[in-house]
Formats: structure tokens, C-alpha cells, sequence
């Protein structure tokens, strides 16, 4: 009985541990790899990311007229197609490129399509 005790305690202290490193290392290798579960967790993670602050920034635009069906349609638009351009970099490295001056224009670009498209009032 009390081989179990050790080789339950040995597992609980060693064993799970290691594989939960394991699985870590892995998701933060793999981010951005199409089809992964780490890939697909990347990005749906972005693109909620993404979605709220585009529903923060557009909310003094919106117009009266404006339904929220229209602004939600218009930060889907805007969050997939931003993340197109962070796809394939690397989690640590968000941050730093959504602040390079290229990636805000780009950013009021998308933004600004995707209000017209959605016929939200700019």
C-alpha cells in the first residue's frame, strides 16, 4: 500500500510537472501553425484581442443610425483581416509590431474599409 502512496506522490511531483511544461513549451513554440490546437488557440486568442479593441475605438463613431449588428460585422471584418498580419508572428513579438508606424496605418486602413463595408457611419 505504500509502493501506491510513493508512485502516486512520485507522479503528482514529478511526472505531472513535466508533462505540463511539456505541453506549455509546445503551444509557445508552435503559435502559429494552421491546424494546430496551439495554432488555433493563437488565433482565436488575436483575434478576441482584436475585436475589443476595435469595438472600443469604433464606439465614438457609431452614429444613431448604426446598428450593433453593423459594428459587430465591421470588427469581425477588421479583426480577420489584422490578423492576417500577425499570423505568423510570434506571440512575444504582438505588442511590438502593433506598435511600428506601418502596422497602425495599415490598421486605419482595415479599420476604415471595414466601417465602410459594414455601413457603420465614419
Amino acid at each position: 500500500m505504500l509502493r501506491w502512496y510513493l508512485a502516486s506522490l512520485v507522479f503528482l511531483l514529478v511526472v505531472s510537472p513535466a508533462i505540463g511544461f511539456g505541453v506549455y513549451h509546445y503551444v509557445m513554440t508552435h503559435p502559429a501553425e494552421p491546424g494546430t490546437l496551439a495554432g488555433r488557440v493563437y488565433e482565436k486568442t488575436v483575434k478576441a484581442k482584436l475585436s475589443r479593441l476595435c469595438m472600443k475605438n469604433m464606439r465614438p463613431f457609431v452614429k444613431a443610425d448604426d446598428t450593433e449588428e453593423q459594428l459587430e460585422a465591421s470588427c469581425r471584418c477588421f479583426a480577420d483581416d489584422m490578423f492576417e498580419k500577425f499570423r505568423h508572428v510570434p506571440p512575444g513579438d504582438l505588442d511590438a509590431m502593433a506598435e511600428q508606424k506601418e502596422t497602425q496605418q495599415s490598421a486605419q486602413a482595415i479599420f476604415t474599409k471595414c466601417a465602410n463595408q459594414s455601413g457603420v457611419s465614419e
